[in-house]
């Protein structure tokens, strides 16, 4: 039990709504549901109850929330008489969002630090992550929004919202013959050495289930999360890996020309943000929605 799961109790008994409670405290509905549900946990009493459609406190809630109600007062009055201004800024909005390396590259440079120069009342969690990492963060609550690399038949459970339609590319050997070709096709890699990012890389399953749809046989050499030693097998092997499109944050790689290829030519590949499927967004969570679909 801390002071924080108490205030948000407090909050939720007070108002009877787990969104106008999250709202109020700036934080997202599934962390306070999360909070409170911890709490009821550690107590091993229900403290929130449902009677007749309405969110009512316990009998153990309302003693709880009576007993903590002057604990939470004096907490606050003990951090304002001591830290003053600081203690204000606890009751920034919160906004989290869990980034995908890669996907990030795809954006902007400056596209989440102007974001933030442009909200410098809000504070902001941007956590990197791997893609499954990221989209379980969604869906758990524990992140408002993902920013990840896919394609729209691998995110059906989020609400997804496009930001840049990368398409796929590949990095060919110089002496690979396929170096020298303008665009290649999903029967060119048929057989081709490939190092990948692995099955939970969404990349990496797109590439693999548009094979099997097509009877094409990669010779996939290793899958790995490590970008340097990725590169490293690759270059040793002659073997074909995928890059991100030509951008500004994206360096070439000497003797490994990058060939684009289409291997869906009716799915669109790309950077997408993603937030839990059907349900609202916290007011700075939707700001930073808004904003991504604005650039």
């Amino acid at each position: 039990m801390d002071i924080r799961q108490l205030e948000y109790f407090i909050a939720v008994a007070r108002l009877r709504s787990y969104t106008k409670a999250a709202d109020e405290l700036f934080i997202t509905r599934q962390a306070l549901s999360k909070a409170v549900h911890n709490l009821e946990q550690e107590l091993g009493e229900t403290l929130i109850a449902q009677r007749d459609g309405t969110l009512e406190p316990t009998e153990t809630g309302r003693t709880l929330m009576a007993d903590a109600q002057p604990v939470v007062d004096d907490y606050r009055a003990l951090e304002r008489r001591y830290l003053g201004e600081a203690a204000r800024g606890e009751r920034m909005p919160l906004l989290s969002v869990s980034l995908v390396p890669g996907a990030a590259l795809t954006l902007p440079r400056t596209i989440i630090d102007r974001f933030a120069d442009e909200h410098p009342n809000l504070l902001l969690s941007v956590e990197s992550s791997p893609t499954d990492i990221a989209l379980a963060m969604v869906k758990t609550g524990e992140s408002d929004i993902g920013i990840v690399g896919s394609a729209p038949q691998y995110l059906t459970d989020f609400d997804a919202l496009q930001l840049v339609e990368t398409g796929t590319y590949v990095h060919v050997p110089v002496a690979n013959p396929l170096s020298r070709r303008e665009r290649l096709g999903a029967h060119d890699l048929d057989g081709q050495p490939f190092v990948t990012f692995g099955k939970r890389d969404h990349l990496h399953r797109f590439f693999m289930d548009t094979c099997a749809d097509l009877g094409i046989e990669p010779n996939v050499l290793m899958t790995t999360s490590n970008v340097d030693l990725l590169t490293s097998c690759a270059l040793q092997n002659e073997a074909l890996m995928f890059g991100l499109p030509p951008n500004e944050n994206v360096d070439p790689i000497p003797d490994y020309p990058l060939v684009p290829v289409d291997l869906r030519p009716d799915v669109s590949f790309g950077t997408y943000a993603v937030k839990r499927k059907g349900e609202p967004l916290s007011p700075a969570a939707q700001a930073f929605w808004n904003y991504l679909a604005g650039e």
